[in-house]
């Protein structure tokens, strides 16, 4: 089996997109601007403005959660549809709340900025707002949800900690053509906070809550697919240890991945991995590189599906809740032990 060399982890320029060309490759920081819109005809031929931003899929995404709970919370624009969305699964007793609501595109506006920005979904029956404040190495969540159909009105806000120094992001950019990528910012970090679920209340301390962020925007084939699984829990020396697990579209993914393992805020890259789903998607999921680094099962207990297929748009989505067992090499070669690290997949299909 060969030796893992890990790809060259770059300081980042100041903006995604430089005299109209992406920057590709996985970067230790931040940009200061995420421009993909400035990019000369990623899409391999001219587009006006309107245009092109309607082929760019955008969205935050944050999961969140301690040794009983774990949460979902998302603001996507798919531009032929949005989505705003919050799931809480309780470990322990095997149950799921899920709030989603399918919006027209412009309801749901993405910030072009991390640094100092906030997007919001609000109606008279629901709040789901995001602030984001990276240069002041904060997150915020804010959940209203009242007369909510087959749910209990929920409330939550949780703050998240990524200061600098303490956590390392992986931030991203992603080669899917010549001059077509995707961005993503995505870190593992301490949260605390508090969820009132109906009448109870649930404290989340920041020694023994974590969150993910996922900041995405992606001129993604109109065909999208990829697999992915995410993971993360407090190991036995309270040391906050969890993973990101993509195999997507890139062109090259020895050199452009955004796959790594954190360990007490310390990034660790890792290789090109791949899924296989041997017995079907509500089955043992196994995934796999081909030098020793990753070997995981990924096995479901809580689906989420959605299926559209429509004239214009076809969505075959798995989005499952579930556990993940086996071992992760660090960047030394010292294997990490996973065992019974509580997280989430998608397998996804868009033609849209």
């Amino acid at each position: 089996m060969a030796e893992y060399v890990q790809r060259e982890l770059l300081p980042a320029p100041d903006s995604l997109v430089t005299s109209g060309k992406f920057n590709f490759g996985t970067f230790k920081s931040q940009f200061r601007r995420v421009n993909p819109l400035d990019a000369h005809n990623p899409l391999g031929f001219p587009l006006p403005g309107p245009l092109l931003s309607a082929r760019l899929k955008e969205w935050q995404a944050f999961q969140l959660g301690n040794n009983r709970w774990f949460m979902l919370a998302v603001l996507y624009n798919a531009k032929v549809s949005a989505l705003a969305q919050f799931i809480v699964y309780d470990k322990e007793n095997r149950k799921k709340y899920t709030f989603e609501k399918v919006l027209p595109s412009w309801q749901v506006k993405v910030p072009d900025s991390i640094w100092n920005s906030s997007q919001s979904y609000r109606d008279r029956e629901c709040m789901i707002e995001i602030v984001s404040l990276l240069e002041k190495g904060r997150f915020y969540i804010n959940i209203k949800l009242h007369d909510q159909k087959n749910l209990p009105d929920m409330e939550a806000n949780f703050e998240m900690f990524h200061d600098e120094g303490s956590v390392e992001p992986i931030v991203v950019s992603i080669p899917f053509g010549k001059n077509r990528g995707m961005y993503s910012h995505k870190c593992l970090m301490p949260m605390q906070g508090t969820l009132a679920l109906g009448d109870e209340k649930i404290d989340f301390v920041r020694r023994e809550s974590f969150a993910f962020i996922d900041d995405h925007k992606g001129f993604y084939p109109y065909v999208m697919k990829y697999d992915w699984a995410t993971a993360a829990r407090f190991d036995d020396r309270g040391q906050l240890t969890g993973f990101n697990l993509t195999d997507n579209q890139s062109l090259d993914a020895e050199k452009y991945n955004e796959n790594c393992l954190w360990i007490n805020g310390r990034l660790h890259l890792l290789p090109p991995v791949k899924f296989s789903r041997p017995d079907g998607v509500e089955s043992e999921w196994l995934i796999r590189d081909s030098y020793g680094m990753v070997d995981l099962t990924f096995k479901p207990v809580s689906m989420g599906i959605i299926n559209m297929n429509l004239l214009f748009l076809r969505v075959d989505y798995k989005g499952p809740f579930g556990y993940c067992n086996g071992f992760i090499r660090d960047s030394a070669g010292n294997k990490v032990l996973v065992n019974q690290y509580f997280g989430m997949g998608e397998d996804k299909y868009i033609r849209g």
